[in-house]
């Protein structure tokens, strides 16, 4: 008798990006640094639709490559990325985004990116972007060297370089940053 005066609620949405696979391309990661630095550790995307799109929704889906250590990563806000541009999420609160980052998650997880592993980017259940990985540097970004920046360019390991170019006079404090939001430098 119970059971029939419950309450009952509607489903909520299931909220995704309206993307395929190939729009969204991971480009650069900074993984655990060596000091001097005092930069987050982060994760780099590239819209490569040809349209704006927003985030909400998005899963990053890390493991390490023997499958341990599953991590979802969600994306759980509106955010855009406008049509060819990067956007930084990093492994810092969303309320305390700085060094370039433009989404922080921290609230899904707050160890550090794994050296080693599988990252796919996944919207709806499909996997619109897979990047497997070995040996973040401790100094600098896993860069994606290909410009403009395409998913099944970045499935070759040749297109991915270290870029450790330390930055010009007080911010050499900091750390090595890469290239956070912004075209990667060029592999070679």
């Amino acid at each position: 008798m119970l059971a029939a005066s419950a309450c009952v609620r509607e489903a909520e949405d299931f909220i995704c990006p309206d993307v395929g696979v190939g729009d969204l391309v991971v480009t650069e990661i900074r993984g655990p640094q060596a000091s001097p630095n005092s930069l987050p550790q982060w994760i780099e995307i590239a819209n490569v639709s040809g349209d704006a799109v927003d985030l909400e929704g998005l899963h990053l889906d890390l493991q390490r490559p023997s499958g341990n250590g599953p991590l979802d990563l969600i994306v759980r806000y509106k955010r855009t990325l406008a049509a060819d541009d990067y956007y930084v999420l990093g492994i810092v609160p969303d309320s305390m985004r700085d060094g370039g980052v433009d989404y922080g998650l921290a609230d899904e997880y707050a160890g550090d990116l794994y050296e080693d592993g599988v990252l796919k980017l996944v919207a709806c259940g499909e996997e619109i972007d897979k990047l497997v990985f070995d040996d973040l540097p401790d100094t600098g970004t896993w860069s994606l060297g290909l410009v403009p920046p395409v998913a099944e360019g970045n499935d070759t390991p040749d297109a991915w370089c270290v870029d450790a170019t330390a930055p010009e006079g007080a911010l050499t404090e900091l750390g090595v940053p890469g290239t956070p939001g912004e075209a990667n430098r060029p592999c070679g």
